[in-house]
């Protein structure tokens, strides 16, 4: 027996290095194994969503594994998993993963993001594209449901029952439609934001609209859209107005239809020729266009046609004439005062020069200022402010001019004629210093420094003092500290030659 014993535990004393070296080299093994991604899901997830994700050598518990996402060009965005267990996570996704995402005309777009794991070691590799999730911006939240539309009531006043009008709300868009998109059948703007739901529908589908096929309403960001009360304030088509200024022209242009909108918030050239399956043509000339032929016709009834303007010299040489000495007649779109209209001053709201009109080139009111100009442009405080920026503003704060409306003070005046500042230099001719100083488009143009040109160039039509230091409402005595354009120049600086 006790020669048993001993056979015993001398067998048992050979076989521990063995089996111990097995578990130290299978221990080894597992802490050298990265994690693995093998699917997500789902494929298509949005911002606040939750995506799962599945494959081997994940930490289980809450908050044990990081992800993280990867878009090329864009810094990688880590985020815990909620929880998890060693083949599968399940990740909330952050508001800040937005930042990785693609931007189109301001608004993040959905982006395919490739993912990969941190547990107890990094994953070896991010996901290969086709296998990554596309990541959507958070969506908008949902509106109220709508109650019903109650069958006895009349929700647009139109007197017709809302069981038998087929669109109860009057926004063009009927019932049946509105349903299958989620908008209140009783209300023209569902989500708010100032524009009526058909309107943003048509828009979202010219803006859809790849000349291949017909395509429907898209029901998701970032199109215009009926359930984003955000989107007001967004240029969804490139054009410089955002989606309510166009709203505003489309309803003051007075052709109210869905089928070709006037001014669109998906197309650049809403006038145009083609569309669907055919190719879209801009089809609205610069020459000959029938808003500046109204506003000429206006101006040379009402007296504008030809504006008496005071005579200028430099603003460091020569004096000026006082305001109230006798004064030169120039036509109202010579903004370079040289007796003679140039062709980039008489087409001078054709901006890029093509000789067509896009949305924001035409003057929907009529009044001598392109839409351009009157949202975001040459008659905006705003514009000159950020344009100039050494260049201290004067000290009272002049009105902008509005794009749909001709006459925004009520003075019996268009707003082009008409003079903000009052120094009597009609807006139309301050609104800018490239045609004022005679140099063209083109500021490559610019000819040698000519003193009273550049003086005369020098406008701004929010402050009374440019061009004319004696103008009638230039302020007499300028205050000590506090100066405002041209006081706080000299002939050094960068702004008193026009192209610059």
């Amino acid at each position: 027996m006790l020669r048993r014993a001993g056979l015993l535990a001398a067998l048992t004393a050979l076989l521990v290095p063995a089996v111990a070296g097995t578990a130290t080299a299978d221990a080894a093994k597992r802490k050298d194994r990265s994690p693995v991604v093998s699917k997500v899901a789902p494929t298509h997830v949005f911002v606040g969503e939750k995506l799962t994700i599945r494959g081997k050598y994940f930490r289980r518990g809450v908050n044990k594994n990081t992800v993280a996402f990867k878009r090329k060009g864009a810094k990688v965005v880590f985020v815990k998993a909620d929880k998890g267990t060693s083949k599968l996570l399940s990740v909330t996704l952050p508001k800040r993963l937005e930042k990785v995402l693609k931007v189109v005309n301001g608004t993040p777009v959905p982006t395919r993001l490739q993912v990969r794991v941190l547990a107890q070691r990094f994953g070896k590799k991010f996901t290969k594209l086709k296998r990554s999730p596309v990541v959507g911006p958070e969506k908008p939240p949902a509106p109220p449901k709508p109650a019903g539309v109650d069958p006895s009531g009349d929700c647009d006043a139109d007197g017709q029952k809302n069981s038998v009008d087929g669109d109860d709300d009057n926004d063009m868009l009927t019932d049946d439609v509105e349903k299958s998109f989620a908008t209140d059948p009783c209300k023209a703007d569902t989500d708010g934001d100032g524009v009526e739901d058909g309107y943003e529908w048509a828009s979202a589908r010219d803006l859809n609209d790849d000349e291949q096929t017909g395509v429907p309403y898209p029901r998701k960001l970032p199109y215009p859209n009926a359930l984003d009360g955000t989107d007001g304030d967004t240029d969804h088509d490139g054009d410089t107005l955002t989606l309510l200024d166009e709203y505003k022209l489309w309803r003051v242009s007075g052709v109210r239809s869905l089928s070709h909108l006037s001014y669109s918030a998906g197309e650049q050239y809403s006038i145009h020729t083609g569309g669907g399956a055919t190719q879209r043509r801009p089809a609205l000339a610069a020459d000959g266009y029938d808003k500046q032929a109204d506003f000429l016709a206006w101006a040379q009834g009402a007296g504008y046609a030809q504006y008496a303007l005071s005579d200028i010299g430099s603003l460091y040489g020569a004096a000026q004439d006082e305001w109230w000495e006798p004064r030169t007649a120039y036509d109202i779109r010579d903004m370079d005062r040289s007796g003679a209209l140039h062709p980039y001053e008489r087409l001078y709201y054709d901006v890029d020069g093509n000789d067509l009109l896009d949305d924001a080139e035409r003057d929907e009111d009529a009044d001598g200022l392109s839409n351009w100009s009157e949202s975001l442009g040459c008659s905006t405080r705003k514009y000159w402010d950020a344009l100039y920026t050494k260049e201290r503003p004067y000290f009272l704060d002049y009105p902008d001019t509005r794009l749909d409306d001709p006459d925004t003070d009520g003075d019996g005046v268009r707003d082009g004629a008409d003079d903000q500042d009052h120094d009597d230099v009609p807006n139309i001719m301050e609104c800018s210093r490239t045609l004022a100083a005679h140099t063209g488009q083109d500021a490559m143009d610019a000819e040698d420094p000519q003193p009273g040109l550049n003086a005369a160039g020098f406008v701004n039509p929010f402050n009374p003092c440019l061009p004319h230091l004696r103008s009638r409402t230039c302020k007499t005595f300028v205050t000590i500290g506090d100066p405002w354009a041209p006081f706080v120049l000299n002939e050094q600086d960068d702004y008193y030659f026009v192209w610059n």
